[in-house]
């Protein structure tokens, strides 16, 4: 229970990180956009004053526009309405009362600020954020564990897979009666491992040569030929070497012996 706590806590630790990092790009943004408003609202206040104030007009259509643009915090009140909110009483009441020409303000500023600034700030904010969260160690090292996790109950369910007689080893027939279904291939394709020869894929993961594969090893062979083709191809050519190695150890050894041999005699 505390372990699930702990990784419930993990995302929320993400999210307030991500939110305190990007305070200075949320306070220009909200600083720009406040700006922009405020020069439209009183604009559309000068504008809309000498109709407001026309005792010829009918009162009601009068009031209505007061409520709207009456003053500069009606006005500014509006402004974020337009934009963030419901932008069709503003428009109507403009439009019905005052002039149809407004139509065309009120479109042009819900497209102009209402969309495009407004997305592109929010496109900078995310964009901001992710690259705060990126450059934190701690959630570097929350994301590479979850991968991992992943990664082995993936791998996991590859292995049960794998092992049709249950014995808790995969041979050489299993892993290759298994790998020619189309299916798990590409399976493993999009877990980005190509299995170009069956028998040195089986090899490779085969750490110890006991010619079975366990699952302790098929986790960690499958983690350590994920990746390019390069990474495959590696792989093998260190396979190779170990080999290579071994056999001119047990060479080393002969050669000492019969001389050791030689010499005595």
């Amino acid at each position: 229970r505390l372990v699930k706590t702990i990784q419930m806590l993990d995302s929320l630790y993400l999210m307030t990180t991500a939110m305190r990092g990007s305070v200075a790009i949320l306070l220009w943004s909200v600083v720009l956009l406040a700006m922009v408003q405020t020069v439209i609202a009183l604009f559309l206040q000068a504008m809309l004053k000498e109709y407001i104030l026309d005792d010829s007009k009918p009162g009601e259509s009068r009031m209505e526009v007061y409520k709207f643009y009456g003053t500069f915090a009606r006005s500014m009140l509006t402004m974020f309405e337009i934009t963030l909110g419901n932008w069709m009483p503003p428009c109507r009441a403009l439009v019905e009362n005052v002039s149809e020409w407004y139509m065309l303000f009120s479109l042009t500023h819900k497209l102009v600020i209402g969309f495009s600034v407004v997305t592109v700030m929010t496109a900078v904010f995310i964009q901001e954020t992710f690259k705060v969260a990126s450059k934190d160690d701690r959630i570097a090292m929350m994301t590479k564990e979850r991968a991992r996790k992943t990664h082995m109950r993936k791998i996991d369910v590859l292995f049960d897979h794998l092992d049709t007689d249950g014995d808790g080893q995969i041979g050489i027939q299993q892993f290759k009666q298994v790998l020619s279904d189309i299916e798990v291939k590409l399976w493993l394709s999009a877990m980005e491992i190509e299995v170009a020869n069956e028998d040195e894929f089986f090899s490779l993961l085969d750490r110890n040569g006991d010619g079975f594969i366990t699952s302790m090893e098929l986790v960690e062979g499958m983690f350590w030929l994920r990746g390019a083709a390069r990474n495959y191809d590696l792989a093998g050519l260190q396979k190779c070497q170990e080999k290579l190695v071994k056999e001119v150890k047990s060479l080393t050894a002969l050669l000492v012996n019969r001389f050791s041999s030689a010499a005595a005699a």
